[in-house]
């Protein structure tokens, strides 16, 4: 097991919160395709937050595939974030568009993280820049979202027992039910086995989900994992009237950051 890294005066400057600008991940600005959900293959550009309040994987669990945007035992955490204000964020957003989409219509954001409801607020700002764009939420359903950013569409992954959390920190009901009730939104749940499914039951009854805002995704780090996953659970998931996702970027450009 590698040691931990220990950050420097440098480090943890970097860290603190500045009032007036986002905290962006190492991964920053990228363009590529929607790779999950309802919007899979659809053309975006993603803006990915630093900061998370859950730990999926610590210290058991699935891995996060993004933890270096919260797990502060990693190098990346501390070296690669940055702050912008919302005038550079949205130059950097429109210039990924047409670097890699040209002038092509349909203009989709994807504001993801770790948790960018940490930074929801800031968000809002933003988007008074961005008028004309869809825009996406990637939420794991622990906090609530303010009224300013309800036309979003939110793309809310509860976490279940396989992340590592426990039940206080990741299950927040009165979340889901407000997502719930948003024209737009989906559910996303991460699942190894089928006693998952089982959980995912629970839950949907708790809160009254809607059954066609459900969707199941394969936990994997290749295609290979996520495909034996599938098969595991796919029948299951069509008994319940649920839909299924696959990782596709996972299929499209590996297992690689920025995509």
């Amino acid at each position: 097991m590698l040691e931990a890294y220990k950050p420097t005066d440098a480090d943890t400057g970097r860290l603190k919160v500045v009032y007036d600008k986002l905290k962006v991940s190492g991964d920053r600005v990228f363009a590529t395709l929607q790779g999950e959900g309802i919007t899979a293959g659809y053309p975006s550009v993603f803006l990915r937050l630093h900061f998370c309040n859950l730990t999926c994987g610590a210290p058991t669990g699935w891995k996060c595939d993004t933890g270096y945007t919260w797990d502060r035992t990693r190098p990346e955490f501390w070296q690669e974030p940055e702050d912008w204000s919302y005038e550079e964020a949205a130059s950097r957003i429109e210039n990924a568009w047409i670097a890699r989409f040209g002038k092509r219509q349909g203009k989709r954001l994807v504001v993801t993280g770790g948790e960018p409801l940490i930074q929801q607020g800031k968000i809002t700002r933003l988007l008074e820049k961005l008028p004309d764009w869809e825009v996406e939420i990637e939420t794991n359903g622990t906090i609530i979202p303010i009224s300013e950013l309800l036309g979003c569409q939110f793309n809310c992954s509860p976490k279940l027992e396989n992340s590592g959390n426990s039940f206080q920190r990741r299950y927040k009901p009165e979340v889901l039910k407000t997502i719930n009730r948003l024209s737009k939104s989906q559910f996303k749940f991460v699942v190894v086995n089928l006693s998952d499914l089982e959980e995912i039951d629970r839950i949907v009854g708790d809160c009254g989900l809607n059954p066609e805002k459900i969707l199941i995704m394969p936990e994997g780090q290749i295609a290979e994992e996520v495909e034996k996953h599938a098969g595991a659970v796919r029948e299951l998931v069509k008994v319940r009237g649920w839909k299924m996702t696959l990782r596709n970027q996972l299929i499209w450009y590996g297992s690689k950051r920025r995509t």
